[in-house]
């Protein structure tokens, strides 16, 4: 489609800093010659820059780029893209199964209850070092082949390299939890402690939830970003 085009040139120019922080972007008759189309292709192209936090609009002073925390937090990036090189990242899994979907699982992804499903429950840490624990659950028809290799690496590449689905977008959770027991050892933290837990539902295009997974996070820390 057209309009994507547009959006990830767009996109490519904001994080390769041609269009700098707080710069403001071309208006849309410009746009519109540049990439040589319609106020409805541009319109869609920086409705989804909008939504995806590169962007954002002042009335009757234009549309500017937001910094780079902004757009960062609001994207679909995992922990193994967001490490750095030469450091150690390993998924130690401690659970795998098929399920059946009991009523929660259902409704929550629009399923019959009984629904095959994949389980799986995995322990990422960085040197050695527990970072995250994930409590992952995919629809088995999805992913016929899928298996404990699978669940140890990368998933969202397995599911837009192996399986060619394409990922739309995932929506995120965020809530503060107390650490008990079982989880305190997991995670090597001390007992009572605060610290964030966030749910993603990670949607294929055409909106077909794919994966949704409880993430509890030894780092604790958050940040909060505004543009005005």
């Amino acid at each position: 489609m057209k309009y994507i085009k547009v959006y990830n040139d767009l996109k490519q120019k904001i994080q390769q800093n041609i269009y700098t922080t707080s710069s403001s972007l071309q208006g849309e008759e410009y746009l519109c010659e540049l990439y040589d189309t319609s106020r409805t292709t541009i319109r869609k192209a920086l409705e989804k820059l909008k939504h995806e936090g590169y962007i954002h609009s002042k009335q009757g002073s234009g549309i500017f780029v937001n910094p780079p925390e902004f757009y960062e937090e609001k994207n679909l990036r995992t922990l193994s893209e967001k490490i750095e090189k030469n450091v150690n990242l390993e998924n130690v899994l401690m659970n795998f199964n098929i399920i059946e979907a009991d009523q929660k699982l259902a409704e929550i992804f629009n399923l019959s209850i009984n629904t095959k499903m994949i389980f799986y429950k995995r322990l990422r840490k960085i040197n050695n070092i527990p970072k995250v624990l994930e409590v992952t659950y995919m629809p088995k028809y999805l992913f016929k082949n899928f298996s404990e290799e699978n669940a140890k690496g990368a998933v969202l590449r397995y599911i837009e390299k192996e399986c060619n689905y394409g990922i739309s977008h995932d929506i995120k959770n965020v809530t503060a939890i107390i650490l008990d027991k079982e989880l305190s050892e997991t995670l090597e933290m001390p007992e009572g402690t605060a610290t964030l837990q966030i749910e993603h539902k990670v949607y294929l295009i055409k909106s077909i939830l794919a994966q949704y997974t409880k993430e509890i996070q030894v780092n604790s820390n958050i940040r909060f970003v505004s543009v005005r």
